[in-house]
């Protein structure tokens, strides 16, 4: 692989940790949050799915008044079709919010 795609990658993959750790880690500051993530790199498709996931335990939450938690988010994003539409709706170009707000218009509709 030449250099330059090389620091592409490498550029894009600190650009999407900055994106989907907004609500974590000051972008362009020192996280440990996303130092585990960029030596470990799980694939782009995983950590937007995480992200996803993560929107909706948060809308989730917020209808129930309290912490859905975890297990119950992994649990209604199976069962209620949620990683379907993911699977279906996801692509690399797009955002995870742009995905997430695409996942609840077709859930919706």
């Amino acid at each position: 692989m030449c250099k330059d795609k090389t620091e592409y990658v490498r550029i894009e993959y600190r650009r999407l940790l900055n994106e989907i750790g907004a609500d974590y880690c000051p972008k362009d500051t020192y996280c440990i949050f996303k130092e585990f993530l960029c030596s470990s790199h799980p694939p782009r498709r995983l950590l937007v799915q995480l992200k996803c996931m993560d929107r909706m335990k948060l809308l989730k939450s917020k209808d129930a008044g309290k912490d859905i938690g975890w297990d119950d988010t992994i649990q209604a994003w199976i069962t209620e079709g949620y990683a379907l539409l993911f699977s279906k709706l996801y692509s690399d170009s797009l955002s995870d919010k742009e995905i997430f707000d695409d996942i609840l218009k077709s859930h919706t509709s």
